[in-house]
């Protein structure tokens, strides 16, 4: 991977994903707006569509970000709900009043508020490991005290890429479960109290940020899979 506004995986033999940093704490370029939170879209080379993983806390920010990749939101098919906090929920209500005919996928606790409050939307309550697109998978709710769900996107290598939210079922049992499935390329997303790194050994791409509490021991303990994430940043795997 290169430092810089665009970084590409050059051991891909093709690009199965392009994922933006549309939601995060910092920008790295002017016109993009930072916020607490999180948002990551993606988009999928072998549906060619778009889904959106998590909304950030404002609607405004999260609408100018999108738009500032030359992206409207009506050309996002579907959008995944990690867990159901503000800072990952907070620009769902703009979204939808942009793109009503959205698909919105949440933990199966939440769907019935959800369906209620967004009532032409599509919303599927995720229970269970689910393909939500070609090659993309919701890990299905995870969790005792707080739902929520990862997804796992699969390269045509036969690679793993996961997303987090704040990974608060724990690190551990989210990479256990993509290990079952296939090597772990990358993992990108909120690592909420982590303190023990071994589940992150011999992931390639280390993309720790928003509520990471030890991002300096992070960086310490594997300097050269750490990449920064900021908003307008792009990754292409």
């Amino acid at each position: 991977m290169q430092s810089s506004r665009v970084l590409y995986d050059k051991e891909a033999s093709q690009a199965s994903f392009d994922i933006k940093i549309i939601y995060e704490n910092s920008t790295i370029e002017e016109g993009f707006l930072s916020g607490y939170g999180l948002s990551i879209l993606i988009y999928n080379h072998f549906t060619e569509d778009y889904v959106l993983f998590d909304t950030g806390s404002n609607g405004e920010i999260l609408l100018n970000n999108i738009q500032q990749f030359d992206i409207s939101p009506l050309e996002i098919k579907k959008v995944v709900i990690s867990h159901n906090h503000k800072e990952h929920v907070g620009g769902l209500d703009a979204l939808y009043e942009a793109n009503k005919d959205i698909e919105i996928y949440i933990p199966i606790e939440n769907k019935i508020l959800y369906q209620r409050k967004y009532s032409r939307a599509n919303v599927i309550g995720v229970s269970e490991f689910l393909e939500i697109d070609s090659n993309i998978y919701s890990t299905g709710q995870l969790g005792t005290y707080l739902k929520e769900q990862a997804l796992f996107l699969k390269t045509i290598d036969d690679e793993i890429i996961i997303l987090v939210g704040c990974s608060h079922p724990g690190l551990d049992e989210i990479t256990s479960m993509a290990k079952s499935i296939a090597p772990i390329k990358a993992i990108i997303g909120g690592f909420h109290n982590l303190r023990n790194f071994t589940c992150l050994q011999n992931i390639k791409f280390i993309g720790a940020c928003h509520c990471t509490q030890y991002l300096d021991l992070v960086l310490e303990r594997f300097p050269e899979q750490y990449n920064s994430m900021s908003v307008g940043k792009s990754l292409i795997f």
